[in-house]
């Protein structure tokens, strides 16, 4: 298989402790041709890694890694949280560094963090997700990031309070998140980190991806969600399958925030 890895942490996030070096010696281990480091930059007031992530670290990082390592393409990359709220200190990290590939994340609805037990605590599992998917549909309108990471991003805690996600009660709330993406050519991701929590589910699951599919997707990127070395392009033959079922036709690449190519699903997995 062509393995395009578009997801992965380093300690250049908070919540990361592997050092890049490391991730690039597992991504060719395990066969990588590409692979994006998305390290954490949120802004939010009341994250715990506000003001954590370095720019110019990261830089140095993968240009270090790219002398070091030069079978193996690294695109610089990151992952912001809530690009819709926190504009101009995102715009000034984005114009003063040159990024290949921007993940949008949502993390945060309002002063709740949906990694907080809080967040379900005081909400009906409609009302939780519904809640979410409102200000999903927001952050993309905004635009301004390349790739929707983790679609349904509350399943992983909202497992423990509601038991399954069931993305079926929920297609027209999908459904509106898929039409933003396509209106704002913004590129959807399989996320397989959610196999590797007790939710089980990969981001998003084959039905919902299939509602994508519906409205004219059809195009993803991959993305491990990698922390930990380990982590790294795991599940992806699961997360072909599921693309494929669904529907799904190219794989995008990405170089300087632009699409340079389509490939086919089928000679990436074959």
């Amino acid at each position: 298989m062509l393995i395009y890895d578009y997801h992965v942490h380093t300690d250049n996030s908070l919540d990361c402790n592997t050092p890049m070096i490391v991730m690039c010696e597992r991504a060719i281990g395990q066969g990588i041709q590409e692979i994006a480091f998305t390290d954490h930059f949120n802004n939010h007031l009341l994250d715990i890694d506000l003001g954590f992530y370095d720019p110019k670290r990261y830089f140095e990082d993968v240009e270090f890694c790219r002398q070091r390592f030069p079978q193996l393409k690294i695109l610089t990359a990151v992952e912001i949280g809530e690009p819709h709220r926190w504009q101009r200190r995102i715009q000034r990290a984005l114009t003063g560094y040159s990024y290949d590939v921007v993940l949008g994340s949502l993390h945060w609805v309002g002063n709740e963090n949906v990694f907080n037990e809080n967040y379900f605590r005081a909400r009906s599992p409609e009302q939780a997700y519904r809640d979410y998917f409102a200000e999903l549909v927001r952050m993309i309108e905004h635009g301004g990031f390349d790739i929707l990471a983790h679609v349904d991003l509350p399943k992983r805690l909202g497992h423990h309070y509601y038991g399954v996600f069931d993305a079926t009660a929920f297609e027209p709330e999908f459904c509106a998140v898929w039409q933003a993406c396509l209106d704002q050519g913004i590129t959807p991701e399989i996320n397989t980190k959610g196999l590797r929590v007790p939710s089980a589910q990969l981001h998003p699951t084959l039905e919902a991806l299939r509602w994508y599919v519906a409205l004219g997707g059809d195009s993803l990127t991959f993305g491990s969600d990698a922390h930990h070395p380990e982590s790294i392009a795991q599940d992806f033959a699961a997360a072909y399958d599921c693309a494929a079922a669904a529907g799904i036709q190219y794989v995008c690449r990405y170089e300087g925030r632009q699409i340079i190519q389509r490939l086919p699903l089928a000679e990436a997995t074959a």
